[in-house]
């Protein structure tokens, strides 16, 4: 009888899991679906199957990735639990799925994450939600598509695209800023373990996020200024790719990453500009190699001008993803990693200020990502 009850437990949960009427996933720490029902799957048009293994961000819509990233994840670190928020899920046809999410961490003793655990209904109507991000990209379309019907001096629109950037930079930055400012002078005083756990946690959320607003000023740019603008001027760029090198080495002290750099003479270049790209060629091996592998970045002086690598080794990116690698908000498939997927659409752009180009090769030894810039 007592060898009975587990088993019976056991059927329960598997019963309770399946045969409801709401979705079910389990998810771990890194964001991979490890389980989830066939209700859920039937609304997504797919299978339980195909949905293991695949990244949480990756069923929801754009919006919802990002209000995953910049809202939800630092709410569960906080408080282990979310209720009733609304995002979109993206069904296989492309179409998308209102629903209404709720999650709950699973903590060790220690308190660390094991898996969350997020039960999903289905909206009965078409609910009407605006990610912030997303409905004032939306507005900023529509407002620049009507000035530019009306105007005819290249020089007025050029300008109104600036004076747009500049106040998305502030009006983002700005609260942003206060926020930092408020958690240095609380860490400033006296503070029990939880605090400095909440502080450090605000901290490093404050940084992820002004990450993720220079990545989108960056994509407006680009995107509505006709580029991403570069300032260029003679430039070590021998110094200015080391320093990135150490920033990287120092966030990471358990990867080794070796610098292979020759470049004599001065570059005419914007090296702000091309650190933004090395970093973020730099932080993709990172996230994406192999934890053990070494990463290389080389650089040349070549005869129609300069060239850059950055390669490590590890899984190769499939042929279709290659395809879209350098396209705005594309992420390699890999279940641990997060980010909006603009990191290499940036440094391709940046490229492409240059008038060089970012190109990639991918096999089963490694992967190399490589700049060709003329001079």
């Amino acid at each position: 009888m007592d060898q009975a009850a587990p088993k019976n437990l056991q059927d329960d949960f598997e019963n309770l899991f399946e045969n409801t009427m709401a979705g079910n996933l389990v998810v771990s720490p890194g964001g991979v679906v490890l389980r989830a029902n066939s209700r859920l799957a039937s609304w997504l048009g797919r299978s339980a199957q195909d949905l293991a293994g695949k990244r949480l961000s990756d069923l929801l819509s754009v919006g919802g990735s990002i209000y995953l990233e910049t809202h939800l994840a630092p709410m569960l670190r906080m408080q282990g639990e979310f209720e009733e928020i609304m995002l979109e899920m993206r069904h296989s046809d492309g179409g998308k799925i209102p629903v209404l999410m709720n999650g709950f961490e699973q903590r060790d003793a220690a308190g660390q994450p094991l898996f969350l655990r997020l039960t999903i209904i289905r909206a009965s109507n078409r609910l009407t939600y605006e990610q912030n991000l997303r409905k004032a990209g939306k507005q900023a379309r529509e407002a620049l598509a009507t000035v530019e019907g009306t105007l005819l001096d290249e020089r007025e629109t050029a300008a109104l695209r600036e004076q747009f950037i500049a106040v998305l930079g502030h009006d983002l930055r700005n609260p942003l800023a206060a926020i930092d400012g408020g958690m240095r002078a609380i860490a400033r005083s006296p503070l029990n373990e939880q605090q400095e756990r909440i502080v450090s946690l605000v901290a490093a959320t404050v940084k992820r996020m002004s990450g993720l607003i220079d990545d989108i000023m960056d994509f407006a740019r680009g995107r509505l200024g006709g580029g991403i603008p570069v300032r260029l001027s003679e430039t070590d760029l021998s110094a200015v790719l080391l320093q990135v090198v150490n920033e990287i080495s120092g966030a990471r002290p358990g990867r080794r990453i070796e610098a292979d750099v020759e470049l004599p003479l001065p570059i005419m270049c914007d090296g702000p500009k091309l650190a933004q790209l090395t970093s973020n060629l730099l932080a993709n091996a990172v996230a994406h190699g192999s934890p053990d592998g070494p990463i290389t970045i080389t650089a040349r002086s070549t005869a129609a001008g300069f060239e850059l690598s950055v390669a490590n080794t590890g899984e190769p990116i499939q042929a279709d993803a290659v395809e879209r690698l350098f396209l705005p908000f594309t992420r390699v498939a890999d279940g641990g990693k997060q980010g909006l997927g603009l990191g290499l659409y940036i440094a391709s752009e940046i490229a492409k200020a240059h008038g060089g180009r970012l190109r990639v090769v991918s096999d089963d030894t490694r992967t190399v990502f490589t700049l060709e810039v003329p001079t």
